[in-house]
């Protein structure tokens, strides 16, 4: 239920955003006789953040959007990045690839041919991955990314919304040590039970 309920959230936020983004975003680049340059254009990633603060402030996630025209790197993080990973919005994105560093290492592999999969197919990647907190911390994060394509099919920019699914992570691993110490127990009894069984039906022969 918590998962189809944070795809619920995800997917109202992230439509949200990308109407508006697309709106503001949307210049004289789109009339055929415009040559003006396209980096004079676009204007400043900032006028989302100002337009958008309450929301993003309110979503209990962290929100993203990265360009895919302009090199690499997120172009806005909601301030969540700061309680959910320990960097202000600044530190966040003063490094381009600080978001790929941080993903847990044995799920980064796993990332790259998810997020592959999103280029080409242009389906949005829907999955849970560990990350790396500032402090050394295992968060887990629910994630939903969407890549918006310009009006002639060209990739524009991702969006994306990241929900802290760390306590539910380890409440699912307690029940689970839970559940293997329950059937260890278990295992155990039958054991022992089978073992008596043996003995009552073989009494051990006293030496003569």
């Amino acid at each position: 239920m918590t998962d189809a309920l944070n795809h619920l959230e995800a997917e109202g936020i992230l439509r949200d955003l990308a109407a508006v983004f697309s709106r503001g975003n949307r210049t004289d680049r789109d009339n055929p006789t415009s040559h003006t340059s396209t980096a004079l254009l676009d204007p400043p990633l900032p006028n989302l953040e100002a337009k958008y603060r309450t929301l993003v402030e309110q979503v209990p996630a962290v929100v993203f959007m990265a360009y895919l025209d302009r090199g690499i790197g997120e172009a806005y993080v909601s301030p969540r990045i700061e309680e959910a990973m320990g960097f202000s919005q600044a530190e966040w994105l003063e490094d381009p690839i600080r978001w790929y560093d941080h993903i847990h290492p044995d799920d980064q592999l796993r990332w790259s041919v998810e997020a592959a999969e999103m280029f080409l197919t242009g389906r949005p990647l829907r999955s849970a991955y560990r990350v790396l907190a500032r402090d050394g911390r295992v968060r887990w994060f629910q994630c939903e990314v969407k890549m918006v394509r310009r009006d002639g099919g060209q990739p524009w920019f991702l969006h994306g919304v990241g929900f802290d699914i760390t306590e539910l992570k380890q409440t699912e691993a307690a029940l689970e040590r839970e559940r293997d110490l329950l059937g260890g127990a278990r295992y155990r009894g039958r054991a022992r039970r089978g073992a008596q069984s043996v003995g009552q039906r073989h009494p051990l022969q006293p030496h003569v």
